[in-house]
């Protein structure tokens, strides 16, 4: 059996820095750029899917996927003082995302409160 010589992984250990990308494995490569890249898209269209006026309150924290259950959650950071606008705006946000993705992304959101420093 024959090696590939243009694989995209490195078998020989080189000099220097490697690049993540060659480091990855090539099946957990293609899910993690997949993912980053959709997390990536809703941190830059946040405004255009929450509004002015959410969009000062919340900002996305991060995109969890649990595969045993099923659950994709998306944790939003929210200013304390602004919980409850973000709360009855939850289902609103759920249905923006999935419409902007183009399929159904997040199941579930979970809400994060912090202490705005700004005042």
């Amino acid at each position: 059996m024959r090696l590939k010589n243009n694989s995209r992984q490195r078998k020989k250990p080189i000099q220097g820095l490697r690049s993540f990308k060659d480091s990855l494995p090539k099946n957990v490569r293609e899910f993690f750029f997949k993912k980053a890249n959709i997390y990536s898209k809703i941190i830059e269209n946040w405004k255009k899917i929450v509004g002015n006026d959410l969009f000062t309150a919340c900002y996305p924290k991060s995109l969890k996927n649990y595969k045993n259950s099923g659950i994709k959650r998306l944790y939003i950071n929210v200013k304390r003082g602004k919980e409850i606008e973000v709360e009855y705006s939850r289902k609103i946000i759920i249905s923006r995302i999935n419409n902007f993705i183009g399929y159904n992304l997040v199941n579930s959101i979970k809400l994060v409160t912090f202490k705005d420093k700004k005042k």
